[in-house]
């Protein structure tokens, strides 16, 4: 009973330290502005690669910012992103802190970026990062695609050689 007790006291002490703190800086919430910009660490043009995505949030107001949620947004579904979201707890005016995102790459391309909120800030966006597709992949698409169209044009100009194979229709005639 008394570890409850003590435990109840301290969690009352911190909530009550934070609201405190937070209604201070909430009264500034214009003059406390946050910068945001994210960069990608080893390859990830194959699906299945892993990469790390580091989004670095830094504090370009007058007055400290408090609980900060970073996000990276337009993540596909088939992509696994660990963690899902960042807390900063605090940010001194002119600090600057980085926050690492581990992300598994799936077979769609994206075009990600960051987002960062606190509690008396308003959201910023980062720079965008685009994942395209493997370059490998995209040449075998224009291999796959020159194949058929070469196909198709053999059997039209065969097709123009040897008229009577064709159905043309006029009106609603049919002529060989």
């Amino acid at each position: 009973m008394r570890k409850k007790n003590l435990m109840f006291l301290c969690i009352t002490l911190m909530m009550i330290g934070i609201i405190a703190v937070g209604e201070h800086a909430a009264a500034e919430i214009n003059d406390t502005k946050l910068f945001v910009t994210l960069d990608t660490k080893w390859d990830h043009a194959q699906a299945g690669d892993t990469f790390i995505v580091r989004a670095d949030v830094k504090n370009i107001g007058q007055y400290p910012a408090l609980l900060i949620w970073i996000h990276l947004k337009n993540i596909p579904n088939d992509w696994n992103l660990l963690p899902g979201q960042q807390l900063i707890l605090l940010l001194q005016p002119g600090q600057t802190k980085p926050k690492f995102f581990v992300v598994e790459r799936g077979p769609t391309d994206a075009t990600i970026y960051a987002t960062a909120q606190a509690y008396n800030a308003p959201v910023v966006s980062s720079n965008r990062i685009a994942i395209p597709i493997s370059a490998w992949i995209l040449a075998a698409l224009a291999v796959a695609c020159g194949v058929m169209l070469y196909r198709e044009t053999t059997l039209l100009r065969k097709q123009e050689k040897n008229k009577q194979g064709t159905i043309v229709p006029i009106g609603k005639k049919f002529w060989r």
